[in-house]
């Protein structure tokens, strides 16, 4: 028999914000998706960027009740990272601003006015003298969790730019010394372009160094490494113009896009999900959304609506012990999940 465990569902104020974030993301405004100034630091970037990544990380919210919201988060989560991407990167970051000059004055004009309301609202706030004890020891735990968490981020920010890479890179540069000049001039070529985050440059560069250096392991490490990130990253475009076709009802093109980013065999199992959805949609060929919805839920185990969606499949097809199997996977993560319980229910 399962047993039901309360599923905190999202505030008024927690859907208000996803509407809020999804309009951004879908828009491509990456300023106010972050919620940054068009004239930020990167350090004011970056910092943005780790808030919004743990505040709205698919992972963290997989135990609530999101509904319809479900979608709109990965939709969110995918954009705050490519709007990183872009505005971390100066050139990348003046391209942006020169191609959407509107849309980067609208942000400009947006956030500072509510900069400028901030002291008028300051204002309004109860004082700490008027607070009782507790909410006052309250709010000074609230403030020093803030704080700590922000010094977490720096430091993982910093240990993960400077340590790590630091490291493999002097590890990398002298078993580079001794080869040849030509492979030498493209891997520091290539090793510069990565660190400045041109990746697509980089793999160009790294590949002749390997090329020029069949043997050199520690060449050909940073030119697979680079090239992963270059794949992954192309893959998350496909998947952003996919869904950009399909908002506008362009299917087919949606589909191409979808099948590009499955053809870089992403980490992220939602060009899988989202192609096998139209591959019912507009094929009617089910079992080949079978098989993608198996990758997808490979890849995201954890994603409830693509394991939902591989156990409704499952049912229609008549295989009903892999419908029970994946209700119970996700009954497993998600005890309350109605749609998995009614599910369960009709292929017993």
């Amino acid at each position: 028999m399962l047993h039901t465990m309360a599923v905190e569902p999202l505030s008024d104020q927690e859907r208000v914000e996803l509407e809020r974030l999804h309009k951004f993301a879908k828009a491509g405004d990456y300023y106010q998706l972050l919620g940054t100034a068009p004239d930020s630091t990167t350090e004011n970037i970056t910092a943005a960027y780790y808030q919004m990544s743990r505040d709205w990380h698919p992972d963290r919210h997989y135990r609530r009740e999101l509904g319809d919201f479900g979608p709109k988060l990965e939709v969110i989560f995918i954009h705050i990272n490519k709007a990183y991407k872009v505005l971390s990167d100066p050139d990348k970051r003046r391209r942006y601003n020169r191609d959407n000059k509107s849309m980067v004055e609208m942000a400009r004009q947006d956030i500072h006015s509510k900069e400028a309301r901030k002291p008028k609202e300051a204002r309004k706030k109860t004082r700490p003298e008027d607070l009782d004890p507790e909410t006052l020891r309250k709010r000074k735990l609230r403030k020093a969790k803030r704080l700590a968490e922000r010094k977490a981020a720096k430091e993982r920010m910093n240990n993960k730019r400077g340590d790590s890479r630091t490291r493999a890179i002097k590890k990398l540069r002298a078993q580079a010394r001794g080869q040849s000049e030509r492979a030498v001039r493209y891997f520091e070529q290539g090793k510069k372009d990565y660190d400045e985050g041109n990746i697509s440059k980089a793999v160009s560069s790294l590949h002749l160094a390997v090329q020029f250096d069949k043997d050199n392991r520690e060449y050909r490490a940073l030119y697979e490494l680079a090239r992963s990130e270059a794949s992954q990253s192309a893959a998350v475009q496909a998947v952003q113009s996919g869904e950009s076709a399909e908002s506008f009802q362009n299917y087919r093109e949606a589909m191409h896009h979808y099948q590009r980013a499955c053809d870089m065999d992403p980490d992220d199992g939602l060009p899988f999900f989202r192609l096998a959805m139209l591959t019912i949609r507009i094929e009617q060929d089910k079992r080949a959304a079978l098989q993608l919805l198996r990758t997808a839920a490979a890849k995201s185990p954890r994603n409830v609506e693509i394991r939902l969606s591989l156990a409704e499949l499952y049912g229609e097809l008549g295989m009903n012990l892999n419908a029970r199997r994946e209700y119970q996977t996700v009954l497993s993560m998600d005890k309350s999940n109605a749609r998995a319980k009614a599910g369960y229910r009709n292929v017993r």
